[in-house]
């Protein structure tokens, strides 16, 4: 591992939709990136949504122009994992989130790299220090990056108990050498701090719709008409220095006999899975609304997020 780790070299193992993202993040700020993936097709469909995004960056003035040759030049996809790894210094896996997957690859780049090579995962759920098996614990870790990877500035970083303190300071130290938030725990509990609080809200939020009190427009009205503006600069917490932490528990009191304890995906998902209304990847390509044009979509919310972001930079 080197000590500056501005000059580190990434290995990204998965070409998904997080995996070519997170490769495009280090690639685009200099970093000498190889990208594996078993299939040709991922590959290329990886490939050609980088140039994609790069001309969405480009449009927003987030990204030269000029710079984007030499950031694709970053970029190296192979099919060869041994290739992947060789010479890196940090490994970010990015494959399936199914245990037994996870196991066998990290057990294989185990063999592939050397004990000063930092084995990281992209798992936003799994508490990945009990289900891998490698020779050194002390240089695994979680590194939850939110897509699109490039543009969204936080991860979450859950250490593992034999995680060494090295380790979650040089991972920190380069996430926030590109600008990144680092959101710390001590310890992965399930789902960690971003999806156990998002998966809340869509609970509830489903349960007020299979209710009949309201429905799913009307839920994201609420949601942006005040989340959004709120929580670009205050959480929870600090938001209950304002409103008043007593207020706060009274309100507790009286709601939380009324709030949805489900203990499985809410009814209202089964059935639009069931007609194949599963957003913009599924078969109709439709989920609570209709998206007739899945491209322009995508490009039209990574430019309202690329807004959202330096709207809040200039202006905070």
């Amino acid at each position: 591992m080197k000590d500056n780790v501005k000059e580190w070299n990434i290995a990204v193992v998965g070409a998904g939709t997080m995996g070519r993202s997170i490769a495009q993040f280090f690639s685009m700020y200099g970093h000498s990136v190889n990208l594996y993936n078993r299939s040709k097709k991922t590959m290329d469909d990886a490939l050609e949504q980088i140039k994609n995004d790069y001309a969405t960056l480009v449009s927003m003035d987030m990204f030269k122009e000029k710079d984007v040759p030499a950031a694709l030049a970053n970029l190296h996809p192979t099919h060869d994992l041994a290739e992947a790894v060789k010479g890196a210094d940090m490994v970010i896996e990015v494959v399936a989130e199914d245990p037994a997957t996870k196991k066998e690859m990290f057990s294989k780049i185990d063999k592939l790299v050397g004990p000063e090579v930092i084995l990281a995962t992209n798992t936003s759920t799994l508490n990945i220090y009990d289900i891998v098996e490698v020779s050194h614990p002390e240089r695994v870790l979680i590194t939850h990056f939110f897509t699109p990877a490039y543009i969204m500035p936080l991860m979450e970083m859950p250490r593992g108990p034999q995680t060494s303190d090295e380790v979650v300071a040089k991972v920190e130290e380069l996430v926030r050498s590109h600008g990144k938030k680092v959101a710390k725990l001590n310890k992965p509990c399930p789902g960690f701090i971003l999806n156990r609080m998002t998966f809340a809200i869509v609970r509830e939020a489903a349960y007020m719709v299979e209710q009949g009190w309201t429905t799913p427009e009307d839920i994201d009205e609420a949601i942006v008409g005040t989340f959004g503006v709120r929580y670009t600069f205050e959480g929870p917490f600090k938001l209950g220095d304002f409103c008043g932490i007593d207020i706060f528990a009274h309100l507790l009191d009286i709601l939380s006999p009324t709030f949805s304890n489900a203990t499985e995906a809410p009814q209202l998902l089964k059935d639009m899975i069931a007609a194949g209304n599963t957003g913009l990847k599924g078969p109709t390509g439709n989920g609570f609304y209709k998206h007739p044009d899945a491209a322009a979509d995508r490009k039209e919310r990574d430019s309202k997020i690329m807004k959202s972001i330096k709207f809040v930079n200039e202006e905070l």
